[in-house]
């Protein structure tokens, strides 16, 4: 089960393209534009959170615009 599905996910706080939550090889979790590559840190989870609440916690960082861009200036 995908756990970004039941999430409210806003557009991209930068270009207002739409986001989508990846997982990352059993380790972390970030949120990416699909238009301009913006992103969320990397969320790690273990043994101490659970994927869900990472996602949920990536979701929110988007949320709030908590992004990393990759444009001329930055």
């Amino acid at each position: 089960m995908d756990p970004f599905e039941k999430l409210d996910m806003q557009d991209c706080p930068v270009c207002h393209g739409p986001g989508i939550g990846q997982e990352e090889g059993g380790w972390c979790v970030y949120v990416e534009c699909l238009d301009c590559g913006c992103h969320t840190s990397e969320i790690a989870y273990d043994k101490d959170m659970t994927l869900e609440e990472a996602a949920a916690q990536a979701v929110h960082m988007w949320n709030i615009g908590k992004v990393i861009c990759h444009t001329p200036g930055e």
